[in-house]
């Protein structure tokens, strides 16, 4: 089996790479999309300081494709490992091509000073107890650190339900003392002070279980590092805020990704609330503004899509309440390295 490392400027080979990884997906997910083929591209030639990305493709020589990878080293903080993502294309599976592809990423990895790599996968609930990648995962030295679900979402949610929730979020003790504001990212420059602590408190308020997961750091260059990597991506990005009206500063914060080319999919990313502003419905405040805002902004979608730990209670609160339903099983692996 040849491993090799794509060429970012081999647009072929990148095609062939998406290609892979499109019909492992399509073989989970027959009637949702993942990573575009615009992504792939904009992820192998992102040329970042706080990350960088590395794409791999296995075939037998002088074969094609038969699975990829793909490594996202950290720059900034949490130097000791890298995400990884690995993909067989379900007509040739079993001839190694996956553990051939993450043994090389482990070689790459030890030789840049990582000791861990890490992993979610996530399996539709419709094929929990036959899916190979737990057996796959174990074979090869992963260790399962933390459950969690994929979570799916109907929009537009049901007015009922939308106007019951508004009245939650109305009478919510200290509603008074919030002001609730969306637009598209990027986020205002004067606002990036706001964005950069709250993305701090994210990176040690989100479960991690049993995974190693350090503090990061945030500065404006690294948001300008991530708007530039979604503008390569073309994907906008709806914001939603919660204002404290004495203070000025944002408190809380959820955004919801879109994908020109898949028009009818977004995907949630983070949520964050301050610890100092919790218990005021901020939370449900910031999704539920930002849901209303992508009916204005893109009324064509109709599956949003969301990740939540398993211990994440409150996260999962919320989502339920917004009627969101439990789509898959996921699993955080982590496997160490001998660096």
């Amino acid at each position: 089996m040849e491993v090799r490392r794509v060429d970012p400027a081999d647009d072929k080979a990148l095609a062939e790479w998406h290609a892979v990884l499109e019909a492992s997906d399509r073989d989970d997910w027959p009637q949702r999309s993942g990573y575009t083929a615009r992504d792939v591209r904009a992820f192998a030639r992102f040329a970042g300081t706080s990350r960088r990305f590395e794409l791999f493709t296995a075939s037998e020589p002088g074969g094609a494709a038969l699975g990829v990878g793909m490594m996202e080293f950290p720059l900034r903080d949490n130097l000791h490992a890298t995400e990884i993502t690995v993909a067989v294309h379900p007509a040739r599976r079993r001839r190694g091509a996956g553990r051939a592809i993450v043994e090389r990423m482990a070689g790459v990895a030890t030789a840049d000073g990582r000791r861990t790599l890490h992993n979610i996968v996530d399996v539709p609930t419709a094929r929990t107890t036959a899916h190979p990648s737990v057996s796959f995962a174990l074979r090869l030295g992963f260790v399962a650190t933390m459950p969690g679900h994929e979570r799916h979402l109907q929009v537009p949610i049901d007015p009922e339900r939308h106007a019951a929730l508004g009245a939650v979020v109305a009478g919510a003790r200290h509603a008074a003392d919030y002001r609730i504001l969306t637009f598209e990212a990027p986020w205002p420059a004067a606002r990036e002070a706001d964005q950069c602590e709250l993305l701090r408190v994210m990176s040690t308020d989100e479960p991690a279980g049993d995974g190693e997961r350090q503090e990061e750091v945030w500065d404006p260059e690294r948001l300008q590092d991530n708007d530039a990597l979604r503008s390569a991506r073309g994907t906008p990005k709806l914001v939603a805020v919660a204002e404290h009206a004495a203070s000025g500063r944002l408190v809380a914060a959820t955004e919801l990704l879109l994908a020109p080319d898949v028009p009818e999919q977004a995907w949630q990313l983070e949520t964050v609330v301050h610890p100092a502003h919790r218990g005021q419905r901020l939370g449900l405040a910031v999704k539920l503004a930002n849901l209303e805002f992508l009916a204005r902004r893109a009324p064509g979608v109709r599956l949003v899509s969301t990740g939540n730990a398993a211990v994440n209670g409150p996260m999962i609160a919320i989502n339920d309440l917004l009627g969101f339903e439990v789509a898959a099983e996921g699993t955080f692996w982590q496997k160490q390295l001998l660096v």
